[in-house]
């Protein structure tokens, strides 16, 4: 691989900067959240995050992975011939953050030539920015940044600006304009998916007048709110919200919230929650409750939600959770290095542009490589995905690749191209 540096000797510094003014859409995104937030969702995008934005299942991570600082490849100078990556994320300490930061080092472990440092911002906007510009100043071939806070991660592409560096967004946004494109999720769109499955199932089960309860995490979180509305806003008129539970995402917080509401709402139908954390908090409540039935029981309340998980997959599976809608989290990184090497190599050019639809296997893909006896990327539901501007704040900011999602029923809730599962397997190996 051509490292940056070699890379910068062809390219002027004009040509970069041309390539800041592009735009994404995705979501109005201005929301730092606090550490206890179900996945992540503190970096502001209302159609794009993702990732890891959404899960508070747990904590425990493998073999000390989680060090900020970690990194894979031989360490080299800034003259060496190897290409370093910096992956900076919000935290390292719930599974699908975990995941998202590890599927860079399982991408890259077998390349030689490439050294990725993954660096743990353990929900700190400072701690983020601080070690970045540390990394930046040891010298980089690339950023890939997924950050805590949609503002403040700006200093750390302005330090990465100024050195020529280039900084891709995954999972969640910086408003930036020299953000070169991103790689996220919809979350509009995502409740959306959640609204069309259960209007089928009540419609097939013969309900006029549903009842929905709703768990949301932190709801100052545009995240949050797209999630949220893109349910209820889809969802038939003759469906009631009779109660609407907030909590900071994880299931100690939620789970005593959703029981007062079911004690509330004894006959609703129906629990749709935002993020993993929240869903599994609807499970226990219901449990504490005496309420928790498989599908197959006429007791049974209608579970569901975005983002599956390690522990929430086995409930689908065991059929307690009807579904969820759940992102490609350990296809981010891998993607975004694919991005960035296409750059380095070819320049702003060979980027997909605003409006193409990349779909797997042409022109963009992710190697199909076996990590620790299993195949994360088997199943490349990333895409096809379509190309198209970041919006916030009544402005655009740059391209991102809107990728796809994959549906969890109890039909695929073991299937080993969903991260909840590769986690889960990984950890079992380590």
């Amino acid at each position: 691989m051509t490292s940056r540096r070699t890379f910068l000797k062809g390219v002027s510094v004009a040509s970069i900067a041309g390539l800041a003014g592009c735009s994404q859409d995705g979501g109005g995104d201005t929301e730092a959240n606090t550490a206890g937030q179900s996945g992540g969702s503190t970096a502001t995008d209302t159609t794009s995050q993702g990732g890891g934005d959404t899960e508070a299942d747990t904590t425990t991570q493998s073999g000390g992975e989680t060090d900020a600082g970690t990194t894979v490849g031989e360490t080299g100078s800034s003259d060496s011939g190897s290409q370093r990556f910096a992956v900076s994320i919000k935290s390292m300490g719930q599974a699908g953050l975990f995941v998202q930061g590890q599927a860079a080092k399982w991408y890259t472990r077998d390349m030689d030539d490439v050294e990725v440092t993954i660096l743990d911002a353990q929900f700190d906007a400072s701690k983020q920015t601080q070690d970045a510009i540390n990394a930046i100043n040891q010298g980089l071939d690339g950023i890939l940044l997924n950050p805590f806070d949609a503002k403040a991660s700006r200093q750390i592409v302005k330090a990465a600006t100024e050195e020529d560096i280039p900084v891709m967004n995954f999972d969640t946004a910086t408003l930036s304009e020299d953000i070169l494109i991103g790689a996220l999720f919809g979350q509009y769109a995502g409740g959306q998916v959640a609204a069309e499955r259960f209007t089928q199932m009540i419609e097939d089960q013969g309900i006029e007048q549903p009842t929905v309860i709703t768990s949301v995490f932190n709801f100052e979180s545009t995240t949050s709110q797209e999630r949220l509305y893109g349910f209820t806003e889809n969802v038939p008129d003759s469906v009631e919200v009779v109660n609407r539970i907030e909590s900071d995402g994880t299931p100690e917080n939620s789970a005593p919230k959703t029981q007062s509401a079911l004690q509330a709402n004894p006959d609703v139908d129906a629990i749709y929650s935002n993020n993993v954390g929240s869903g599994m908090g609807a499970l226990t409540a219901l449990e504490q409750t005496d309420m928790y039935y498989k599908k197959d029981n006429e007791e049974h309340v209608m579970a569901f939600g975005i983002d599956g998980g390690p522990e929430l997959n086995q409930r689908i599976g065991a059929g307690y959770y009807d579904f969820a809608v759940d992102q490609p989290l350990h296809m981010y990184a891998p993607l975004t290095l694919e991005l960035m090497w296409s750059y380095l190599e070819n320049g702003a050019d060979a980027l997909p542009q605003v409006g193409d639809t990349v779909t797997p296997g042409e022109g963009l893909s992710i190697e199909n490589k076996e990590v620790d006896g299993i195949n994360p990327w088997e199943e490349q539901f990333w895409g096809p995905a379509e190309m198209t501007e970041y919006e916030a704040e009544d402005q655009t900011w740059w391209p991102w690749l809107k990728c796809e999602d994959a549906m969890i029923t109890q039909d695929n809730a073991d299937a080993p191209y969903l991260y909840g599962n590769v986690f889960r397997e990984i950890e079992g190996s380590s």
